[in-house]
C-alpha cells in the first residue's frame, strides 16, 4: 500500500494511524522523496510503500488458527458482547476496510453478516479479486488489520473474517479436489506428497478431507511461516 506526505517521516506516520500497526512491523520503501520545487512549482510529496513484516504476517496466520479452532465452539462467545459495543466494531471494522481499499483505488460493495462467532465481510466487486493476493495472503493481511482496528480500544474482541469474491469457498473446493487427487495417487505409488506451505486454516481443510481415507495419514511439517502437509500411507 503507498502512502503520501511532505516529508517520510509524516508518510510514515499516515501509514502506522491508517493500518493500526507500529512502524516496527512495517516494511518501508521510499518510492519517492520530498521535492521542494521552486514558488511551489514542481514540488512533489515524499511517497512511500509499505508492507507487512514476516513476523506479523505470522501473527496474522495465529488469527487464523484462532478461527479454525473456534469455529467449531458450541457456545456462542459474541453473545458476551454487548450489543452497542458489537454495532461499534462492527461500524469501526467497515469505516477501516472502506479505507484500505478506497486508497488502494478499488470500488467494491460489501456484504456483512454474523456465522457463528463471527462477523463476516465478504468484498465484492470489478477486479476486487485483485485483492486476494498469492493463495490468499494479500486478504489475511487485510483480514489481520480489521480485527486490529475493530478491537483495539476494548478487551471483548469480536472476530472478523474477510472474503473477497467468496474466495475462501471457491480454495476450499480446491484443496479438498486437490486432497483426494493426491491421497488417490499416494495410494497407488507407495510414494508419500509433499505439499506447498500452507496456513492454519488451509492445511485443515486438507486434514479434515483425507480423514475419510483409513489408509492415508496427514502430518504437518516445517516451521511456522513454511509449514506443509506430507501426505504418506499409514504404517502397518
Amino acid at each position: 500500500m503507498n502512502f503520501k506526505g511532505k516529508t517520510v517521516k509524516e508518510a510514515i506516520l499516515k501509514a502506522v494511524e491508517s493500518l493500526g500497526v507500529n512502524e516496527e512491523e512495517l516494511e518501508i520503501k521510499v518510492v519517492q522523496e520530498p521535492v521542494r520545487g521552486i514558488l511551489g512549482i514542481g514540488q512533489k510529496d515524499a511517497q512511500i510503500e509499505v508492507s507487512l513484516k514476516e513476523t506479523t504476517v505470522a501473527e496474522m496466520l495465529d488469527i487464523e488458527e484462532t478461527v479454525v479452532i473456534e469455529e467449531n465452539k458450541v457456545e456462542n462467545e459474541s453473545v458476551a458482547i454487548k450489543s452497542g459495543i458489537k454495532e461499534e466494531k462492527i461500524a469501526r471494522a467497515t469505516a477501516f476496510i472502506k479505507e484500505i481499499i478506497s486508497q488502494l483505488g478499488y470500488t467494491v460493495e460489501y456484504f456483512i453478516r454474523e456465522e457463528q462467532n463471527f462477523v463476516i465481510i465478504n468484498i465484492r466487486g470489478k477486479n476486487a479479486g485483485k485483492l486476494i493476493g498469492k493463495r490468499g495472503e494479500t486478504l489475511y493481511a487485510i483480514q489481520y488489520l480489521v480485527n486490529i482496528a475493530a478491537n483495539k480500544k476494548d478487551e471483548a474482541n469480536l472476530k472478523f473474517l474477510i472474503d473477497i469474491e467468496d474466495f475462501r469457498k471457491k480454495r476450499e473446493k480446491t484443496l479438498i479436489n486437490l486432497a483426494n487427487k493426491l491421497a488417490r495417487q499416494v495410494k497407488e505409488s507407495g510414494n508419500k506428497v509433499v505439499l506447498e506451505p500452507m496456513n492454519p486454516l488451509e492445511r485443515k481443510i486438507i486434514h479434515t478431507a483425507l480423514q475419510k481415507f483409513p489408509d492415508i495419514d496427514t502430518s504437518s511439517e516445517g516451521e511456522e511461516g513454511q509449514r506443509h502437509i506430507v501426505i504418506s500411507l499409514k504404517a502397518q
